[in-house]
């Protein structure tokens, strides 16, 4: 019969005195039972529930086997088991409150929660012993022979184990004599054994790492197979892992190349505003002749920082690499950090009416061609309205160093570029609305100043810029949807440069200006279902076109014909990007991306991309300045020109619960004096057990094929 506390307590204070030995019956009344009694709380100094099945009492004890569960609020810790002893009496003129719980035994303080085959715990000093215990933390399972319960929360274990296996029969765990657990999930471990089917492959006098962020193996192995490189096995490491800092050990084999070793290290801080990764590989390659040197290597390292308000940004990369072919001959997704190879730092300040940055960008490996910022400042002020007049200004300025070096092969035969540059771009527009029109003309000013040119002298640029756009949205609204039309024309235009394009260095895209009388024209149609997204519109069509006027490389005022097209829903969304070449009379690109959710099973994805040789490769595809300032001809004849054609697929299946496919293809014909080609991906998931994920690769090019098997632990 299960007896409520308060009866539970009133019998033990009205009979506890009865049910002592004579010692205890010798116990005065300012004992400390006693005088906690009187200062009114339940069992000692604190309260504890105890809910038991059946109890006997005994001597100071109460005990049952039919299960029970005892609660203290005060240190955040319950108890349940089959078989229970709580005992609290006074021995030796002390106050002991202990229990002892065996069977189905679940012990739970704050966020851990415990299971084993015997608890041992004491109330006053806030310690216990579990023995043949096991508890668990994020995607990590931890057990012991004896596990220690700390007073402040933390933990020890002896010979214990670590695995992110839920079964009994581990298939790998991380075997240690002692392992101590701290509050923020540090595990620091002695004399470490990892095993494989219970069977040691490595040894560690001691190890640390933190669980919170350990969300992979210790040890990870990799095999793959490719046509240009034969068997490659790695094998990644985690030599430390403490606090939010991780360092890692690789070693890698490749039949045809022989052995490299990589050293990388994360860190990632608490407040999330502070990363550094680091990835240091090195190679003794096989295939290269030792008279020019066999060692390859590659050094890789970002930071990426924050402050408090979110409005100062700091970045910071660094790759230094033996040779240019070394991230092509050692390809693979482990050793890439995304530093896009680039030595780069740069520091961004936004206040409320300012935004600044500076940016430094050297050339550290000499095979490179780069244009460095050696450093280049940046600065702008916010938009505002002049005397409340309507009329908003803009304006932003640049000032630094820049040095534009060639690779080493080809820098004797190209001129050395380099000067000071200071450029300032300004412009002022007024919004005007009319009844039904609305009217924004603007006028602004370019120039650049640059402290060399070929000639070695210095020289100014002067551009003024001048344009308005006109535009009118007409609305239907029905039940079901809201269409909006919206006419449009936008005109811009240019004046003569002061300086011609030969006569000054070219940087980048803002120093290649040329006089420009331009008109975009065009209509928008938009249908918005309320249904199913007020912002973005079910369906979208954009046709328009641009007019030159003066004298250009087109024999057409209006040369070429756009479209955009849209069209968005639940399961499904195709999007279209076609432009019509009028003098040439081809399509100058057309792109179809098709995108489809058949099922919770099934998703494809198919895309067709086209570009004739007409439509220049530019980093701005609507900044037309290339297109009027140079031949047709000359261009035609330059690595700019590039038409190809392309379709892309991606599909994604699920077999199984358990197993998933992804399966990609890349096609590509029609590229000047090259031959077509196929490229094939397969991806084949499998989880094979908590947090375990078997993944089996295979991919096509027409220069290499690969196949790679691997496990790895997933969030």
């Amino acid at each position: 019969m299960n007896l409520p506390f308060k009866i539970t307590l009133l019998f033990f204070s009205l009979f506890f005195p009865f049910l002592c030995s004579a010692k205890e019956e010798e116990t005065d009344l300012f004992s400390p039972l006693n005088a906690s009694i009187e200062r009114g709380s339940i069992w000692g100094e604190e309260e504890i529930e105890v809910h038991l099945k059946d109890p006997i009492f005994t001597q100071g004890l109460i005990k049952t086997d039919q299960g029970g569960v005892i609660i203290s609020q005060a240190q955040a810790l319950r108890i349940q088991a089959q078989r229970i002893e709580y005992i609290h009496r006074v021995e030796n003129g002390q106050l002991v409150k202990k229990v002892i719980a065996e069977g189905d035994l679940l012990f739970q303080q704050g966020m851990h929660a415990f299971v084993g085959s015997k608890l041992e715990y004491d109330f006053v000093s806030r310690t216990g012993t579990l023995t043949d215990g096991k508890t668990f933390t994020g995607i990590w399972f931890i057990g012991g022979d004896k596990i220690e319960l700390n007073p402040d929360g933390t933990y020890s274990l002896h010979d214990a184990y670590i695995t992110t296996s839920e079964n009994q029969d581990r298939t790998w765990d991380i075997s240690a004599r002692a392992v101590n657990v701290s509050k923020n999930h540090l595990l620091s471990a002695k004399n470490i054994r990892i095993r494989f089917i219970k069977l040691p492959i490595f040894w560690l006098p001691s190890f640390k790492m933190n669980l919170k962020f350990f969300t992979d193996p210790p040890v990870r192995y990799k095999i793959r197979w490719d046509k240009s490189l034969g068997p490659r096995a790695t094998m990644r490491y985690r030599v430390f892992s403490w606090e939010d800092f991780n360092l890692f050990f690789r070693l890698d084999y490749r039949l045809k190349r022989g052995f490299g070793a990589a050293i990388e290290s994360e860190y990632y801080s608490p407040d999330e505003r502070t990363i550094f990764l680091t990835k240091s590989y090195g190679a003794n390659d096989k295939t290269i002749p030792d008279q020019t040197g066999p060692k390859r290597y590659r050094l890789q390292g970002l930071y990426q920082w924050k402050n408090r308000e979110d409005n100062t940004h700091l970045f910071a990369s660094y790759d230094k690499m033996s040779d240019d072919k070394m991230p092509g001959d050692f390809k693979d997704d482990d050793f890439e950090v995304n530093t896009q190879k680039r030595t780069i730092f740069t520091l961004d300040h936004n206040r409320e009416n300012i935004l600044s940055s500076i940016i430094v960008q050297p050339r550290i490996n000499n095979f490179q061609s780069l244009n460095q910022q050696l450093p280049l400042a940046f600065g702008s002020i916010r938009p505002f309205n002049i005397a409340k007049s309507g009329i908003i200004s803009e304006n932003y300025a640049t000032a630094g160093y820049l040095n534009y070096i060639y690779n080493r092969q080809i820098q004797e035969e190209l001129p050395h570029i380099h000067s000071g540059r200071i450029e300032t771009r300004n412009q002022i527009y007024r919004p005007i609305s009319l009844r039904y029109l609305n009217l924004t003309p603007n006028i602004g000013f370019h120039g650049i100043y640059y402290t060399n040119n070929p000639y070695r002298n210095a020289i100014g640029q002067a551009i003024f810029s001048y344009g308005a756009e006109v535009n009118t949205r007409l609305f239907r609204n029905s039940a079901k949807h809201k269409q909006v039309i919206e006419p449009y024309l936008r005109y811009t235009g240019l004046t003569t440069p002061t300086a011609k394009l030969n006569q000054h260095f070219i940087f980048g895209i803002d120093d290649g200006v040329y006089r420009l009388n331009q008109l975009r024209c065009g209509i928008k149609n938009s249908l918005f279902s309320p249904h199913l997204s007020p912002f973005v519109p079910q369906f979208s069509l954009d046709l328009y076109t641009y007019a030159y006027f003066g004298q250009t490389a087109f024999h057409y005022a209006v040369p070429k014909f756009y479209t955009a097209f849209t069209w968005n829903r639940p399961s499904f969304s195709i999007k279209t990007a076609i432009a019509w070449n009028m003098q040439q009379r081809l399509f100058d690109y057309s792109n179809l991306l098709s995108e489809w959710t058949i099922n919770e099973n099934l998703a494809f994805v198919v895309e067709f991309r086209h570009r004739s040789k007409y439509d220049w490769r530019k980093a701005d595809h609507h900044n037309f300045i290339l297109d009027v300032a140079r031949p047709i001809d000359e261009l035609l004849h330059s690595p700019i020109s590039d038409g190809r054609n392309t379709l892309l697929t991606r599909i994604q299946l699920r077999l199984t619960p358990r197993w998933t496919t992804h399966f990609e293809t890349h096609n590509g014909w029609g590229r000047r004096d090259q031959p077509s080609y196929t490229e094939f991906r397969i991806q084949l998931f499998n989880a094979i057990a908590t947090s375990w994920q078997f993944k089996l690769s295979i991919r096509k090019s027409p220069d290499d094929f690969e196949v790679s098997p691997s496990i790895s632990i997933v969030k």
